[in-house]
């Protein structure tokens, strides 16, 4: 096989995978020593009679006045439509037919081969949960796809009903192992209990490692999302009750040198719908098939042992009192679900392999879609090292030699799409044409520059959190208007931010001051940042490295700043909704841009204006209430939302807008 930096090996174009004969070799993966083999059709019909279906049936008839048999059918008809029929048939076809479409599309598939073989031995002993990020339709596809070629049991999936409806794809993933669940089943007690029952029941028994995206639906952003429980403390809840010994979850890190869904995923976050998933609309789309999508990274992490982690999190014994299908989880147990999503999520972002294209595109929006080939071979070597010195793996494939612009020059054609480099040896960023927008404030000049910046924007997503910290701690340092800052002070504003931005980035809930001194100290090991006596010099950090990092997060901040603006001026009479309000928002962050007074695109995403209005309610500056008809509405509290923005102005200088949008001079916030 091809080895690769980072002690990664290739997978797709290596002798073994050129014929069809791959597909059907032997195929051995361990088996769980506890297992008890049974068919698709034996596990649901273990889910239907099992305790916790069955008294929640008995409950419902007795609460809503139906009979046992009539909710009994219903419950035969959501096992019917929820459950796999996982079979080696389809596995083999997927793995023959992905082979050859991907050797096409790739120009590797990269893998970390050590972890995969620790995963392998697990198998044996214990439960195995995969949670890969989710940054593309590929991901599940990729997982399956590297545990058949490494003789790991294939996982059964978590899908969304959106695929159950593709013919013929519905049924080829069905058989391959993917179970179909609802985007939302609320209050829906009856299905909670079937699909909790289902995903534990394949843990109890082994009948296969469970997969699941923590982060609940693809990142159009390219960042990790804020983690949905749901699936994880049904998983969890195997161990809290004592059901297993232990359980293993395995975070996985998934890096494409380029995404599938690019031009989709700017429309998405700019407001503009995304097609329904279709079997015709998948035809339709077989052009990319001759298109280059560079290549893929796929880096499982240290398996993490749910029993090791726990400690000191939970105690177990709460449950021993009633049977297990009875009793219900405690705050303790979510609070430390928390805590395990959080680090599932960091764990992934640790794997990460940052490509040479998410560095070009971040110096490309420094520099306004615009840099000639010499200062972009400096800058993006100058990058490389400081993702480096703060931790990263940068994949600098074919750079051995020091030609960095040959190395350049050999990706450029797989976004040829998205820039063009001129005979003067410019790289620039393409226009968009015929970007229509039917959103409110959005005429197609507006739109077309957007999703020109977003598709920049997804790939320098990409390596944000190589810098979230130190970043941080940056945008405090460039916006203090003092000569000094002490530690504590500079701490403080670090905290704000990772308040502010809770929604928008992966923190730690219980590590917040470690990761501030390991972000500080990195900063003061490259001499970004000068300190003497706990005091920190502003001007001798004002440097490269400190301006770089702040201008990182600048759009975030100004996304914010205008979703304050809004709410402040607007909110309680249109924003009903946290979409309204963050329609709103971007109905004014259109004015401002057309204006001339903001220059960051990305304030029109969606994504992180309603990430904004989350982050809001859940720091009480915005708050649920019903109106006369006994709707639900949420209302800002101008006073605190007041409050966030002259914090938010002291690290950052704001525009000071009058009655109708418009700019007034700048006046410095107070300290």
């Amino acid at each position: 096989m091809i080895r690769c930096n980072h002690g990664f090996e290739e997978i797709i174009h290596h002798s073994g995978c050129h014929n069809v004969a791959w597909g059907f070799n032997s195929y051995n993966p361990p088996v769980y020593k506890y297992n008890n083999p049974r068919q698709p059709s034996e596990i649901r019909s273990d889910v239907i009679q099992s305790d916790r279906v069955c008294r929640t049936i008995a409950q419902l008839s007795e609460r809503e006045g139906k009979s046992e048999t009539e909710l009994r059918q219903e419950a035969e008809e959501i096992i019917s439509e929820m459950g796999h029929e996982k079979g080696m048939a389809a596995i083999r076809v997927f793995a023959i037919a992905l082979t050859n479409t991907w050797r096409h599309m790739y120009r590797g598939i990269y893998v970390n081969k050590g972890n995969i073989l620790k995963v392998r031995e697990l198998c044996k002993d214990h439960p195995v949960v995969f949670m890969p990020c989710h940054r593309s339709y590929m991901d599940f596809l990729l997982m399956s796809y590297i545990c058949y070629a490494y003789d790991l049991p294939c996982p059964v999936i978590t899908a969304g009903m959106d695929f159950m409806a593709m013919q013929v794809i519905g049924s080829l993933l069905r058989r391959s192992g993917a179970f179909f669940i609802r985007r939302s089943f609320g209050s829906d007690l009856l299905y909670w209990a079937i699909f909790t029952e289902y995903v534990q029941t394949h843990l109890r028994n082994g009948d296969s490692p469970v997969e699941f995206f923590v982060e609940g639906t693809r990142s159009r952003s390219q960042k990790s999302l804020a983690p949905k429980l749901g699936c994880l403390t049904a998983v969890l809840e195997t161990y809290f009750k004592a059901e297993v010994p232990d359980l293993y979850i395995v975070p996985v890190g998934i890096s494409y040198e380029r995404i599938l869904e690019e031009k989709l995923y700017s429309y998405e976050l700019l407001g503009v719908p995304k097609p329904r998933e279709s079997t015709s609309g998948l035809w339709k789309a077989r052009h990319i098939l001759s298109s280059d999508y560079g290549s893929i990274h796929v880096s499982f992490a240290t398996p993490i042992s749910v029993h090791e982690f726990m400690k000191g999190h939970v105690d177990r014994s709460v449950h021993s009192v009633q049977p297990r299908y009875m009793s219900a989880l405690s705050q303790r147990e979510i609070a430390a679900a928390q805590i395990m999503a959080e680090e599932v999520l960091l764990q992934q972002q640790r794997q990460m392999v940052l490509s040479p294209w998410s560095l070009v595109a971040t110096l490309l929006l420094h520099h306004g879609g615009c840099i000639h080939m010499k200062q972009l071979c400096t800058e993006v070597q100058w990058l490389k090292q400081l993702a480096e010195n703060f931790g990263s793996r940068v994949d600098w494939h074919g750079a051995e030699d020091g030609s960095v612009e040959k190395m350049l020059r050999d990706i450029l054609p797989v976004y040829k799409d998205t820039v063009t480099l001129s005979t003067d040896l410019h790289l620039r960023s393409n226009p968009v044409e015929k970007a229509t927008s039917d959103r409110k404030g959005l005429d197609s000049a507006t739109m077309a520059t957007a999703v020109q910046h977003m598709m920049l924007a997804i790939y320098r997503n990409q390596l944000l959190h190589a810098f979230l910290h130190t970043g941080l701690i940056s945008v405090a340092v460039i916006g203090c208007r003092k000569n000094v800052l002490c530690t504590e002070e500079l701490y403080d504003r670090h905290l704000f931010l990772q308040k502010l931005l809770c929604k928008e980035f992966t923190f730690s809930s219980t590590n917040k001051k470690k990761e501030f001194d390991h972000a500080f100290l990195c900063l003061q090991h490259i001499g970004a940042v000068s300190l003497s006596d706990h005091q920190l010099h502003i001007a001798r950090s004002t440097t490269k490295t400190t301006i770089f990092l702040q201008r990182l997060f600048q759009p975030f901040l100004f996304g914010y700043w205008l979703l304050f603006e809004y709410l402040v001026t607007h909110g309680v009479e249109s924003g009903s909704s946290g979409q309204a309000m963050a329609i709103g928002a971007q109905t004014l962050g259109a004015h401002l841009l057309q204006q001339g007074i903001l220059s960051h695109p990305e304030i029109l995403s969606l994504e992180m204006l309603s990430n904004g209005v989350k982050s809001l309610l859940e720091c009480g500056a915005i708050c649920r209430q019903r109106n006369r008809t006994g709707d639900m509405m949420l209302v800002p509290d101008r006073t605190e939302i007041f409050h966030l923005k002259n914090e938010l102005g002291k690290v950052i200088q704001l525009p000071v807008l009058d009655a109708k949008g418009l700019a007034l001079p700048l006046t410095p916030a107070k300290l």
